[in-house]
């Protein structure tokens, strides 16, 4: 997850990539060779991806979809954000997260918040921490963390958009966008299942029976009752393979608080 502040229309105004250290003013119309999806779990969206990647494959940084021209780099700066009335603390916790060396306890610091775009970039700054640890880091207690916010409700608002929208407009959206912020979240938990070869915990979203065709109401209601199944497993498997709250933790990164 490269622009983790940014999905579709939602998110920070100005986005940020982490692979090329730079502001993004026209993320609608760029990318690069090494796009990542959010909207569906990496294991899923690899032909994709492989397919995008080839496509751009003569590209360097960041260019625009069409002519393929290369897109100015902008390094953020919190200085000029202050001094143009542009500040965004989201934003900013993207820069900070490209700059800290601590990032396992920047991403536990995320956790918990009910503001729909900090719950879309924990979700994507996650599936980014643990795909880059890969399969030899059990980060079991990131994904602990993840899952327990599936847990608070999501209350997306007209300022959560990237652009004006009207109220017609707002009443139209809001409830696919917040099915897709607590599907993101979802997606890490799969993504880790997928990193740690449990079926059971990759495939969690089959519990889910359909229904996120239903009501918005009846589709958090039931992602909350799998909230109990899917902490189980990952508790089950962690303690099969003898790393849950070890003397040595399964990351070095980890604060120990038992």
């Amino acid at each position: 997850m490269f622009n983790p502040s940014q999905y579709q229309d939602i998110g920070t105004t100005v986005g940020y990539c982490l692979k090329h250290n730079s502001l993004l003013k026209s993320s609608s119309h760029t990318t690069c060779r090494f796009l990542r999806r959010k909207d569906l779990p990496s294991f899923v969206a690899e032909e994709s991806e492989l397919e995008h990647a080839e496509e751009f494959k003569d590209t360097s940084g960041i260019v625009f979809y069409y002519g393929k021209v290369k897109h100015e780099k902008r390094r953020y700066s919190e200085k000029h954000a202050w001094q143009t009335n542009d500040f965004d603390q989201r934003l900013h916790d993207v820069a900070i997260y490209y700059k800290t060396r601590k990032r396992w306890v920047f991403l536990q610091a995320l956790q918990g918040s009910r503001n729909p775009v900090i719950n879309l970039i924990q979700s994507c700054l996650v599936r980014r921490y643990i795909s880059n640890c890969g399969s030899s880091v059990d980060n079991y207690r990131l994904i602990l963390a993840v899952t327990q916010d599936l847990l608070e409700s999501i209350e997306l608002k007209v300022a959560d958009f990237r652009y004006e929208i009207s109220p017609d407009e707002f009443k139209q959206l809001k409830d696919g966008y917040q099915r897709d912020v607590v599907l993101i979240r979802l997606y890490a938990v799969q993504e880790y299942g997928h990193l740690i070869k449990n079926d059971n915990i990759k495939w969690i979203s089959d519990e889910l029976n359909g229904s996120f065709l239903s009501s918005w109401e009846e589709y958090s209601l039931a992602v909350r009752q799998l909230v109990p199944t899917i902490r189980r497993r990952i508790i089950e498997q962690a303690e099969k393979k003898g790393v849950f709250f070890t003397t040595k933790p399964a990351n070095k990164d980890e604060l120990n608080l038992e």
